[in-house]
């Protein structure tokens, strides 16, 4: 059975110049958004990074640096290599199917299909 798709309505050049400064001002939003959650925890992470290192260097309570830093560190690395397979395996190419197919799947069900039997 064919997939029916909406088609876009398509304005005259003010609706698709006005859609484009929406887009860009949502991607500068975005990356700003990102920027400044990136510098926050960069900075929080410094912070512990220099409570670490004085911890050491003034031998204050022996070992908790060590264990702070020890369990950032330990609960870092399964992140990272997760996001670095994922980045090597291609799983961000496209990060809008899932959603299509999952719509997808709703209707199916909702016409009382049954999910195994889809062709496509």
């Amino acid at each position: 059975m064919p997939t029916r798709r909406l088609r876009a309505v398509r304005g005259g050049r003010k609706d698709q110049s006005l859609a484009r400064k929406q887009s860009l001002t949502r991607k500068i939003v975005t990356i700003g958004f990102a920027v400044a959650v990136l510098v926050i925890a960069g900075l929080g992470f410094a912070y512990k990074m220099t409570e670490f290192v004085m911890t050491i260097v003034n031998d204050d309570i022996a070992g908790f640096g060590a264990a702070a830093v020890g369990v950032y560190l330990i609960g870092m690395l399964p992140i990272v290599f997760l996001t670095l397979w994922a980045v090597m395996t291609g799983k961000f190419r496209d990060v809008e199917q899932p959603k299509f197919r999952m719509l997808e799947l709703d209707r199916e069900i909702e016409r009382g299909g049954e999910l195994g039997s889809h062709h496509g």
